[in-house]
């Protein structure tokens, strides 16, 4: 959020600045926009629970494990992805960045543990395939 101008906050997003927000300057003029916006008191209730909601699924998103297709990407992509020079993103590096990022504790750390389990896996297969191709030549 601190990248964007205060009037493009939502108004979930102004309230988690004004509740939990260190700087001061930022508080006030949260509270400022939001006074600015004239909601209602249905609105402002509205706002509340909207704004309890993001607080559970902010909490609940640090226990989510990895999808099947995340686990998969995370496993075979990097190995097989080629990578030109001119480009320094990655995909599977800036998934792990997101997840870091937006709280999903748990998938970064099995994002860590399936990129490990990859490189192992691709070590082996290799091996495999020079043991195969050594013994095909002593036939």
């Amino acid at each position: 959020m601190s990248d964007k101008k205060i009037y493009r906050y939502t108004n979930v997003e102004l309230l988690n600045v004004i509740k939990n927000s260190q700087n001061k300057a930022l508080v006030v003029n949260a509270q400022a926009e939001l006074e600015k916006r004239k909601l209602t008191d249905e609105e402002l209730q509205t706002t509340e629970s909207e704004y309890l909601k993001y607080l559970e699924f902010k909490e609940n998103r640090k226990d989510e494990s990895l999808t099947r297709e995340e686990w998969l990407s995370f496993f075979i992509l990097p190995f097989i992805t080629p990578r030109p020079k001119w480009r320094n993103d990655h995909y599977t590096d800036s998934e792990y960045q997101r997840f870091e990022k937006y709280g999903f504790d748990k998938k970064a750390k099995q994002a860590s543990e399936v990129q490990t389990l990859g490189i192992l896996f691709w070590f082996v297969l290799f091996i495999v395939c020079l043991v195969v191709a050594g013994y095909m030549n002593l036939l």
